[in-house]
C-alpha cells in the first residue's frame, strides 16, 4: 500500500457526523440538489435513476454520446456527492483522469517498476486512488475513478488488466518483491507487489465519438452498462433559460454526510436477485430477446443475464417501488435492453438489417392479447426483413403514430430502446453500416 495514502474517512474527516441513509431517497436527494439554480446540473430524474442503478449493479459504467452533453459533469457531481471530501487535496476519494491518445499500455494507470532503481516503483494517480480505496474498503467508503474520453486511445491496450480484474476479483502482479534486508522491506516505494480492485471502487468512463476516436470492442461493452447522453430541444430550451457553469463544489460530500455513500456500497456488494413481483416477466423478456439475438448469432451470456437481474433490483430499490409490484418493470427492462443488449450491435446492412427489424418489432409492436409464442413468431418473421408493410421498424413506428399521434414513441412498450433502434435502422439504410455510438 502507499505509505502516505488516506485511510478510513474518520482520518480525513474527523468531525464528520455520518447519517443513516434510506436508499430509496438517494435519487430525490441528488436530483433536488442538482436542480437548484445556483448549482446548475441539468440531469433528468429518469436518466439519473438509470445511471445510479447501473453503477450499483456493477461498478463499471460507460457514459457515451454527444460532446458537451453533461457526461463528465454528472460523473464528477455524483462522485463528489457520494464520496467523502478530503482535507488533504493530495488524497481525494474521487479523481478525473483524461485518457491520452498515447496510452499504449497499462502503465498509464498502474504505473511500472523503475528499471534503474530496484527500490522504486513509479506510481500513477489512478493506482494511488485504487490503493486509497483499498485502505478504506472495510468502512465501505466509496471511491471513484473517472476516465475521461476513454476511446482517445485503444481501450484494450491500457485497460485490459482492469477489465480482467473487474470480472475476476483476483489479484494481479505489479512487480516481483525483492529480498529484504535490515534497511529495506523488499517493497518498491511502499507499493504492494500485488493488488486487486477493492469492492468500494467505482469506475466511470466517458466516450465521445468522432473521427479522432476509436470504436469500443464488443468485449468491453459487454462488461459495462452503456448509457447514452443526448440533448433534446426541450433540454436546450430549459438550459437557455438559466445558462451557466455547474457549481460542482455544492455536491462535496453532501450525500456521504447523509450516509448514502456507505449504504450504496453495502448494497452494491450484496448477492442480489430480481424482485419477486417481476421475476416471471423478467425471465420471459430475457428469453424473448435471447431467442431473437440468437437467430442472428448475437445472443448474450450468463454475465449479461446476471447484471441485468442486479440492475432490476437496484432500479426497484432506488425508485422506491414495491418489490412485490410490477408497475416499474417496463421502464427498468427498457433500460436493460438499451444499456446492455443494444450497445454490442454494429455492422453492415447485410449483417444487421434483419436483427434491427426483429428487435424493433419486439420493443415497439402492440402485444395486446397476443400469446407470447405467437409474438415471438411474429418477431422472428420481422427478423427476415421481407415485409416492409407490416414488420419493418418504420411500419411499427407508423402504427405507434396512429395510436398516439402526439408522441408516437411514448406508445411503444420500450420507449428508449425502440427510439434507439429506429435511429440505428435509419442510419443503417443511409450509410449501409451502423454502430450503437452515434458520431
Amino acid at each position: 500500500m502507499l505509505q502516505d495514502s488516506a485511510a478510513a474517512p474518520q482520518e480525513y474527516l474527523p468531525d464528520l457526523q455520518i447519517g443513516t441513509a434510506n436508499l430509496p431517497e438517494l435519487v430525490g436527494a441528488f436530483t433536488s440538489l442538482a436542480a437548484r439554480k445556483d448549482v446548475g446540473l441539468h440531469v433528468s430524474e429518469p436518466l439519473f435513476l438509470r445511471f445510479a442503478s447501473a453503477l450499483g449493479s456493477k461498478r463499471f459504467v460507460i457514459l457515451s454520446g454527444l460532446a458537451g452533453s453533461g457526461k463528465t459533469k454528472l460523473a464528477q457531481a455524483f462522485a463528489r456527492w457520494l464520496a467523502p471530501a478530503a482535507e488533504d487535496e493530495e488524497s481525494p476519494a474521487h479523481l478525473v483522469i483524461p485518457v491520452g491518445a498515447d496510452w499504449t499500455g497499462s502503465d498509464a494507470i498502474l504505473g511500472y517498476p523503475d528499471g534503474l532503481d530496484p527500490k522504486r516503483y513509479v506510481t500513477r494517480p489512478a493506482l494511488d486512488l485504487i490503493q486509497r480505496a483499498a485502505e478504506a474498503e472495510g468502512d465501505g467508503t466509496p471511491h471513484f475513478l473517472i476516465l475521461d474520453e476513454m476511446n482517445l486511445s485503444h481501450v484494450e491496450r491500457y485497460f485490459a488488466d482492469l477489465l480482467s480484474l473487474i470480472e475476476s476479483g483476483e489479484f494481479t502482479e505489479l512487480y516481483r518483491r525483492g529480498e529484504p534486508d535490515e534497511k529495506w522491506d523488499g517493497l518498491r516505494s511502499g507499493v504492494a507487489p500485488k493488488f486487486r480492485l477493492p469492492s468500494n471502487l467505482y469506475i466511470i468512463g466517458t466516450v465521445n465519438v468522432d473521427e479522432t476516436t476509436y470504436m469500443f470492442s464488443p468485449k468491453v461493452l459487454d462488461r459495462a452498462n452503456v448509457i447514452e447522453f443526448r440533448v433534446e430541444r426541450e433540454d436546450l430550451v430549459k438550459f437557455l433559460g438559466s445558462p451557466g457553469r455547474v457549481y460542482l463544489e455544492a455536491f462535496n460530500a453532501e450525500g456521504f454526510k447523509q450516509g448514502f455513500g456507505q449504504s450504496f456500497t453495502v448494497e452494491s456488494n450484496k448477492e442480489l436477485r430480481v424482485p419477486e413481483g417481476v421475476a416471471k416477466r423478467f425471465g420471459e423478456e430475457m428469453l424473448l430477446f435471447f431467442d431473437l439475438l440468437g437467430e442472428h448469432n448475437a445472443e448474450f451470456g450468463f454475465r449479461v443475464a446476471n447484471e441485468a437481474a442486479r440492475f432490476m433490483h437496484f432500479y426497484q430499490v432506488l425508485s422506491g417501488k414495491d418489490a412485490k409490484g410490477d408497475d416499474w418493470f417496463d421502464a427498468a427492462m427498457d433500460a436493460v435492453i438499451v444499456q446492455k443488449l443494444l450497445p454490442k450491435l454494429h455492422g453492415s446492412r447485410t449483417k444487421l438489417e434483419g436483427l434491427l427489424w426483429a428487435m424493433a418489432y419486439a420493443c415497439g409492436a402492440d402485444r395486446t392479447g397476443t400469446d407470447p409464442k405467437d409474438f415471438l413468431d411474429a418477431c422472428k418473421k420481422a427478423g427476415k426483413a421481407e415485409n416492409e408493410a407490416t414488420h419493418s421498424p418504420e411500419s411499427v413506428f407508423a402504427a405507434l403514430k396512429l395510436k398516439n399521434a402526439g408522441k408516437p414513441l411514448d406508445a411503444a412498450r420500450y420507449t428508449l430502446s425502440f427510439d434507439k433502434l429506429l435511429r440505428m435502422y435509419r442510419k443503417l439504410i443511409r450509410d449501409q453500416f451502423v454502430t450503437f455510438s452515434e458520431a
